[in-house]
């Protein structure tokens, strides 16, 4: 799942998140606008270099 990020009503900006596990917690409160449908490895590759449990990422992610 490609969604927002937001910090309450009316803050969506332009930072996202892709989630790789479900994720049912987020229903009602954030944007779902897509989904990754080729190079989950890539995903998976940032997720394991960059990804971290607090969601802050240990070195910079630029997606193009």
């Amino acid at each position: 799942v490609v969604s927002m990020v937001n910090k309450g009503p009316n803050s969506n900006g332009s930072q996202f998140f892709i989630t790789t596990v479900k994720a049912s917690w987020l229903d009602g409160e954030h944007v779902v606008f897509g989904r990754v449908i080729q190079g989950m490895d890539t995903v998976y590759a940032i997720e394991g270099g960059a990804g971290t449990y607090s969601g802050k990422p240990r070195k910079k992610v630029t997606i193009a």
